[in-house]
């Protein structure tokens, strides 16, 4: 019997294609990996040869496309490193679509990305440049609505059982919608309620980012870093700000509790800010933003496990990026499960869009599906194979010491304090660094933190650093009384005492918290014994794991991009690319 293959993309912002292969998620990349242009909204045709290449597939060997989101913006698309403008961009009459006139609020640009005739016209550029970049004929493209994309990413990409759940969806937008709220068992899912894209509590926080100077849709984590900055024991300081600025802005609806409501569209937010919170301190800003968006989400999921009776609880879309916020929800009594689909913005619909479409697929052909989670996010290109040939072609034995290495060796390295970037194994797929394209530390010691942001990162100086631990070794370092699964960085937790020594630089200055990755050797063999000979060397069960890329560009994806653009330009010593050790004599 012929496979079911469908490749899924997601235009815009982060643009991301991925592949599934008889139910199973066999490979996801961003294009920005590829085009090495941060969040690129570019078409991700690159992101697509790969999949198809790794695959060994062609397009005749496809099911179908699965497009996220119904209502289509305009992708543009590069040839030759220059962009240019494709037929979706001609087709809103020279509109730019790019990351900053997205994000301008959307009345500045007369509102056209509601125009529905405008959406029909971006609908058929895409399948125009569908047909015209990968020869796919119409009748294989499907559309799959935003917010159902966040849904079964977040369901049937964490749940084998399929038992009866609720799977909540939260972002800035997409497809008219900000939130939903749904019940799942087995292969269905019903939605209960939606919220209207202008009520956002995404758009909130985006708009707040806008407002501090910094950049919307990239680094809202930048502000929740900074929030616990803002707390006091009384925390009356940024409560202030709060009810004088945020407090009222947003609600529930009383007559849908499972709904969203505010006083005015929230992507005019920023608008709001210049009149009430100029002169407010910025730490406040964002201490009082975090607030709100924790008791009005709680308030939120607390109504929606009340109204079906589920409290294992499914998450999905960019707003659950927010891992302060969604430690406040697993606190919550009500919440029994929480489980937060890893990095889980657009990028993530790809998976989302493929299962609907797959599950579709088989319904037509009569056949069982057989969904498979994803167990892992290692969904990306490996190029250990060419590490020799890299290093022999480019001459790097002249210019630094090149030797074979093992697990061992970089635990050495880093008990003595030294700093380690590894480029190894299949890319992670997503926002966070997962081990494979990661810069490694000793977590114990405070120093590291400044070497890494002042040496390489360049990154503020608030923002925290997390820990790759070994899964046996987390009760040691979390409280995490519920022993919710935590592997991907996508939930924070109150550290130990033996956490804030021993992983002393790999959490939250301010409040102590850890975002954890918590690492199984079943997932990532060598990752996991790097840790465990560390562990053996110095006693502590984790290392100080942050994304291997200067700042303010994408996370390496190739011998390439670890060497010259990342290795060369900044004050690392060691590199392990494959299983070869590089360092600077």
């Amino acid at each position: 019997m012929k496979r079911i293959c469908v490749l899924s993309i997601q235009t815009g912002h982060n643009a991301t294609a991925g592949l599934l292969i008889d139910g199973k998620i066999v490979g996801v990349v961003s294009e920005e990996r590829f085009t090495r242009v941060k969040n690129s909204s570019e078409f991700p045709v690159t992101a697509i040869r790969w999949l198809l290449d790794f695959a060994k597939i062609g397009v005749s060997d496809l099911g179908a496309v699965a497009v996220c989101g119904e209502k289509i913006l305009a992708p543009p698309i590069i040839q030759g490193g220059h962009a240019r403008q494709s037929l979706l961009a001609k087709a809103y009459g020279n509109i730019e679509y790019a990351l900053g006139s997205y994000y301008r609020p959307l009345f500045a640009v007369k509102d056209f990305i509601i125009d529905r005739p405008s959406r029909a016209k971006g609908r058929q550029a895409l399948l125009d440049l569908l047909k015209r970049t990968l020869h796919v004929t119409a009748d294989k493209v499907r559309f799959v609505d935003h917010h159902t994309c966040h849904a079964y990413s977040a369901y049937y990409g964490q749940n084998d059982k399929r038992s009866k759940s609720l799977i909540l969806t939260l972002d800035g937008e997409g497809d008219d919608s900000c939130s939903t709220v749904n019940v799942a068992q087995d292969f269905k899912i019903d939605k209960l309620a939606s919220t209207w894209r202008h009520y956002s509590v995404g758009y909130a926080y985006s708009m707040t980012t806008k407002f501090l100077g910094m950049t919307p849709l990239e680094h809202e984590y930048k502000v929740m870093g900074l929030a616990p900055y803002a707390a006091t024991k009384e925390q009356k300081y940024f409560m202030k700000t709060h009810d004088r600025v945020f407090k009222d802005v947003l609600w529930l609806d009383e007559k849908n509790p499972l709904t969203f409501k505010s006083a005015f569209p929230m992507n005019r937010f920023d608008k709001w800010l210049a009149q009430k919170a100029v002169g407010e301190r910025f730490d406040n800003v964002a201490g009082a933003l975090q607030h709100m968006t924790e008791a009005l989400v709680s308030k939120w999921v607390v109504n929606a496990i009340k109204k079906t009776k589920q409290s294992n609880v499914y998450a999905g879309g960019g707003v659950f990026m927010n891992v302060k916020m969604n430690m406040a929800l697993a606190d919550l009594p009500e919440v029994e499960n929480l489980h937060v689909f890893p990095s889980c913005g657009d990028e993530s619909n790809p998976i989302g869009a493929a299962y609907y479409t797959y599950l579709g697929l088989c319904g037509e052909q009569g056949r069982k599906a057989n969904l498979q989670r994803v167990t892992d996010l290692y969904l990306g290109p490996s190029f250990d194979e060419d590490a020799e040939s890299y290093i022999k072609k480019n001459n790097l034995s002249k210019k630094y010491d090149v030797k074979e290495s093992d697990a061992r060796m970089v635990a050495e390295l880093l008990a003595k304090g030294e700093i380690v970037a590894r480029c190894a194994g299949r890319m992670e797929f997503g926002a966070r660094s997962l081990g494979n394209r990661a810069i490694l530390a000793n977590p114990s010691d405070l120093r590291y933190v400044w070497q890494i942001n002042e040496q390489i990162k360049m990154r503020d100086f608030w923002m925290p650093f997390a820990p790759s631990i070994l899964k046996e070794r987390a009760d040691d370092y979390i409280v995490n009384p519920k022993k919710l699964d935590a592997p991907y960085m996508i939930m924070a937790f109150k550290s130990t005492d033996l956490a804030r020594k021993e992983l002393r630089a790999a959490m939250h200055q301010a409040d102590y918290t850890v975002r954890p990755q918590l690492v199984e050797r079943s997932w990532n063999e060598k990752y996991y014994d790097i840790i465990k000979e560390f562990e053996g060397l110095t006693g502590i069960g984790g290392v100080l794991n942050t994304s291997f890329n200067l700042h303010g560009k994408p996370v390496v994806c190739s011998p390439r991009d670890a060497v010259k653009e990342t290795f060369d330009q900044s004050g690392l010593r060691h590199l392990l690319l494959g299983n070869y050790l590089i360092s600077k004599k």
